[in-house]
């Protein structure tokens, strides 16, 4: 395993030549073209945040091909999913075993195929867990190897120049969240059953015990059909059925699965410790991706109200950034995209200067955003692991108050974020 150290120096090197700084109040911030006044101080674009201490960072795992999603176990291994259609167990040391068996056959391309893993939150006694993934059609067959996804791969550029009534013909696959239970041997899962289909990405339980799952849009722009599934938080029991508490039952244009509407693209979905509120960051086209605390029965206003530019220049929408009976974002990235994938409030002991932050991996940004908080502002955005060409997808905290963070890329690494052996903050 390689170590390197970060110190703040190196890590805020690169957030100044980001060029971050904090507008006042009445300033606009300039896209291009386009013009945007925060709505609220804070809106976007914080100072620079306080000084981070020192920390470590060793490659915890480098074997893997395009990991997802992690989770970690009562016993202290970690599960992994990859996008080709495997779930791998790690341990402690960081040795990676051979794919379980039971997984069922995956479609992927890119970033996507087998995504999302969780836990029950009953998991150590009932030991199941919860999965998304795209499903082939029933004549495809799968074996979940590297050289089936490059098939699919080769498959779906062939697809992608099919017109909408073509694909219509032939669906390229079915999205659905399933169910499993892992075998005591943890070699195996077994009775999975899908839970619901969707366009599913991350997914996490509230304190009642009923599963959110955030879901794409199916097309960046137009009118949003709320009486289908997608670009919204979903909230479903652990069966499938629909809770009787949902905020949008008896309204017949909107599904009865709904908890939150208005979304576009939400890799994230992390409960706030301090507040209880359930947290997204929401991919919104270029410089907007937003940040938002979700409420039940909100409408996020995409795509009738956007800060982003589809293309760069292109409005979202109509172009507006307010609308009556929307929520605002606590947060927006200007004038350049974050592009978040997931997020996690720190609360470990490692970094006491750290509880209460929030954390985010970047995609096309390229870095591990760390954002501190004041209730529901932003007040200081740092720039960790700012590392050219590496984009990263997930961010976990460990039971030992480490930080794991997996990059997303066709071979890649999970790397694990420590205090200099032997100290502590």
């Amino acid at each position: 395993m390689e170590t390197f150290a970060y110190t703040q120096r190196l890590a805020t090197l690169g957030l100044l030549l980001f060029g971050l700084s904090s507008p006042t109040f009445s300033q606009q911030v300039f896209e291009g073209t386009h013009a945007v006044s925060p709505l609220f101080q804070g809106q976007t674009r914080a100072p620079l945040a306080l000084k981070s201490p020192t920390f470590n960072v060793i490659e915890f795992v480098t074997s893997l091909h395009r990991p997802w999603a992690m989770v970690h176990m009562p016993n202290g291994k970690m599960m992994v999913t990859e996008v080709p259609g495997r779930i791998r167990i790690i341990t402690k040391k960081g040795f990676v075993s051979e794919p379980i068996d039971g997984v069922p056959a995956v479609r992927a391309w890119g970033s996507r195929g087998l995504n999302d893993i969780i836990l029950d939150p009953n998991f150590e006694t009932n030991r199941k867990l919860y999965f998304s993934y795209l499903a082939p059609p029933a004549d495809v067959e799968s074996d979940n190897s590297d050289n089936r996804y490059k098939q699919f791969a080769e498959e779906r550029l062939e697809w992608n120049k099919l017109s909408r009534q073509e694909k219509n013909k032939q669906p390229w696959g079915t999205w659905r969240v399933a169910s499993a239970t892992l075998a005591e041997n943890e070699r195996s899962i077994f009775n999975v059953r899908t839970i619901v289909e969707t366009t599913p990405s991350r997914m996490a339980f509230d304190k009642s015990g009923k599963l959110l799952i955030t879901t794409q849009r199916k097309s960046p722009m137009g009118e949003q059909d709320l009486k289908a599934s997608f670009g919204m938080i979903l909230r479903l029991n652990t069966d499938g059925s629909v809770p009787d508490d949902n905020p949008f039952i008896g309204n017949d244009e909107i599904n009865d699965m709904a908890y939150a509407v208005g979304l576009r693209n939400s890799n994230s979905l992390e409960l706030n410790p301090a507040t209880g509120d359930f947290w997204v960051a929401d991919q919104g086209g270029t410089a907007g991706d937003e940040i938002n605390v979700i409420a039940a029965g909100k409408d996020y206003g995409w795509p009738s109200v956007s800060y982003g530019r589809m293309g760069g220049t292109k409005p979202v929408g109509t172009g507006m950034t307010t609308k009556q009976g929307t929520v605002q974002p606590i947060y927006y990235w200007s004038p350049v995209s974050m592009a978040p994938s997931d997020m996690m409030f720190y609360t470990g002991d490692m970094f006491p200067s750290w509880r209460g932050n929030l954390f985010l991996t970047g995609l096309s940004s390229m870095h591990l955003a760390r954002l501190e908080l004041q209730g529901e502002h932003v007040t200081g955005e740092e720039r960790l692991l700012d590392e050219p060409g590496h984009r990263l997808r997930h961010v976990s905290q460990g039971p030992d108050g480490a930080i794991y963070v997996i990059e997303d890329m066709p071979n890649t690494r999970i790397l694990r974020i420590s205090a200099p052996t032997g100290e502590r903050e």
